[in-house]
Protein backbone atom coordinates (compact mmCIF):
# COMPACT_ATOMS: atom_id res chain seq x y z
CA UNK A 1 0.00 0.00 0.00
CA UNK A 2 1.10 3.17 -0.22
CA UNK A 3 3.59 5.77 -2.97
CA UNK A 4 6.99 4.43 -4.13
CA UNK A 5 9.08 4.96 -1.00
CA UNK A 6 6.08 5.24 1.59
CA UNK A 7 4.50 2.27 2.85
CA UNK A 8 2.18 2.23 5.57
CA UNK A 9 0.83 -0.93 7.50
CA UNK A 10 -2.36 -0.36 9.39
CA UNK A 11 -2.01 -3.84 11.55
CA UNK A 12 1.51 -2.69 12.46
CA UNK A 13 -0.10 0.81 13.55
CA UNK A 14 -2.90 -1.24 15.34
CA UNK A 15 -0.39 -3.81 17.23
CA UNK A 16 1.55 -0.20 18.38
CA UNK A 17 -1.50 1.12 19.53
CA UNK A 18 -1.95 -1.71 21.71
CA UNK A 19 1.64 -2.44 22.58
CA UNK A 20 1.69 1.36 24.09
CA UNK A 21 -1.83 0.66 25.55
CA UNK A 22 -0.08 -2.41 27.54
CA UNK A 23 2.87 -0.45 28.59
CA UNK A 24 0.70 2.28 30.03
CA UNK A 25 -1.36 -0.37 32.16
CA UNK A 26 1.88 -2.20 33.19
CA UNK A 27 3.29 1.24 34.48
CA UNK A 28 -0.05 1.50 36.04
CA UNK A 29 0.21 -1.60 37.70
CA UNK A 30 4.08 -0.85 38.71
CA UNK A 31 3.59 2.40 40.27
CA UNK A 32 0.48 0.86 42.46
CA UNK A 33 2.71 -1.61 43.61
CA UNK A 34 5.69 1.04 44.58
CA UNK A 35 3.11 3.06 46.28
CA UNK A 36 2.35 0.02 48.84
CA UNK A 37 5.53 -0.76 49.35
CA UNK A 38 6.19 2.68 50.56
CA UNK A 39 3.12 2.81 52.28
CA UNK A 40 4.91 0.03 54.08
CA UNK A 41 7.33 1.69 55.58
CA UNK A 42 5.19 4.55 56.99
CA UNK A 43 6.91 7.72 58.66
CA UNK A 44 10.49 6.41 58.97
CA UNK A 45 11.94 10.42 59.75
CA UNK A 46 9.98 10.51 62.94
CA UNK A 47 7.87 13.17 64.47
CA UNK A 48 10.90 14.99 66.44
CA UNK A 49 10.86 18.61 64.67
CA UNK A 50 13.55 17.16 62.31
CA UNK A 51 11.68 14.28 61.19
CA UNK A 52 8.60 16.60 60.53
CA UNK A 53 10.43 18.89 58.30
CA UNK A 54 11.64 15.83 56.69
CA UNK A 55 8.05 14.66 56.27
CA UNK A 56 6.72 17.49 54.81
CA UNK A 57 9.36 17.31 52.38
CA UNK A 58 8.78 14.04 51.65
CA UNK A 59 4.79 14.81 51.17
CA UNK A 60 5.20 17.56 48.88
CA UNK A 61 7.44 15.74 46.92
CA UNK A 62 5.53 13.13 46.55
CA UNK A 63 2.50 14.75 45.52
CA UNK A 64 4.75 16.16 42.41
CA UNK A 65 5.68 13.10 41.33
CA UNK A 66 2.45 11.30 41.61
CA UNK A 67 0.53 13.81 39.85
CA UNK A 68 3.76 13.96 37.21
CA UNK A 69 3.65 9.91 36.92
CA UNK A 70 -0.26 10.13 36.78
CA UNK A 71 -0.55 12.62 33.94
CA UNK A 72 2.33 10.67 31.95
CA UNK A 73 0.39 7.53 32.36
CA UNK A 74 -2.98 9.37 31.21
CA UNK A 75 -0.97 11.12 27.89
CA UNK A 76 0.42 7.12 26.84
CA UNK A 77 -3.47 6.09 27.01
CA UNK A 78 -4.37 9.13 24.69
CA UNK A 79 -1.39 8.19 23.06
CA UNK A 80 -2.51 4.84 22.45
CA UNK A 81 -6.17 6.05 21.35
CA UNK A 82 -4.61 8.38 18.78
CA UNK A 83 -2.07 5.68 17.38
CA UNK A 84 -4.91 2.99 17.23
CA UNK A 85 -7.60 5.62 15.05
CA UNK A 86 -4.93 5.90 13.06
CA UNK A 87 -4.84 3.01 11.74
CA UNK A 88 -8.31 2.21 11.47
CA UNK A 89 -8.45 5.55 9.42
CA UNK A 90 -6.09 4.93 6.97
CA UNK A 91 -7.77 1.44 7.09
CA UNK A 92 -10.92 3.02 5.89
CA UNK A 93 -9.24 5.62 3.32
CA UNK A 94 -7.85 2.91 1.87
CA UNK A 95 -11.11 0.80 1.62
CA UNK A 96 -12.81 3.92 0.50
CA UNK A 97 -10.03 4.73 -2.10
CA UNK A 98 -10.59 1.18 -3.52
CA UNK A 99 -14.22 1.31 -3.57
CA UNK A 100 -14.09 4.59 -5.37
CA UNK A 101 -11.49 3.41 -8.18
CA UNK A 102 -13.49 -0.01 -8.80
CA UNK A 103 -16.83 2.49 -9.32
CA UNK A 104 -15.04 4.76 -11.87
CA UNK A 105 -13.86 1.27 -13.66
CA UNK A 106 -17.16 0.51 -13.71
CA UNK A 107 -18.17 3.70 -14.93
CA UNK A 108 -15.71 3.47 -18.03
CA UNK A 109 -15.95 0.14 -18.55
Amino acid sequence: MGMPGYEVDPELISRSGGGIRSSAEQLKTDWAAFQQELSGFGQPWGTDDIGSLIGGCYQAIYEVAVECYEENVQRLTEDADVVTAVAVNYTKAEQSNVMEVNRVRDVLG
